[in-house]
């Protein structure tokens, strides 16, 4: 980035120079100077939040995928059983079918 000296009106490259190559000046107080880094500031701030962000959103995607996974497993759970449980109870109800059926006969 170019900015101009204020006490001596040359153009200073401030990723080259540390100082004024003409007068030998410090930009550190230099308008210009000041905008931009403030603006490099704002920008870097904006650049870590918006990393803050998308790692708390990642974070908050694994626990969702989390949870869906532990309610799965959980569905699956409750289906096994009550799978069986029909199943006791309709061999309960064919045994007891065939017996009144046996007795009747």
């Amino acid at each position: 980035m170019r900015i101009t000296c204020e006490h001596c009106g040359t153009g200073i490259d401030i990723d080259k120079d540390k100082r004024c190559p003409n007068c030998g000046a410090s930009y550190a107080r230099n308008k210009d100077y000041k905008d931009y880094k403030d603006a490099h500031n704002k920008n870097t701030e904006y650049e870590f939040r918006e990393r803050e962000a998308d790692i708390h959103s990642k974070e908050l995607q694994n626990k969702i995928i989390e949870k869906t996974l532990n309610t799965a497993n959980k569905i699956s759970f409750m289906q096994v059983i009550t799978t069986i449980i029909f199943i006791v109870i309709f061999v309960i109800a064919l045994l007891f079918i065939f017996k009144v059926f046996k007795n009747l006969w």
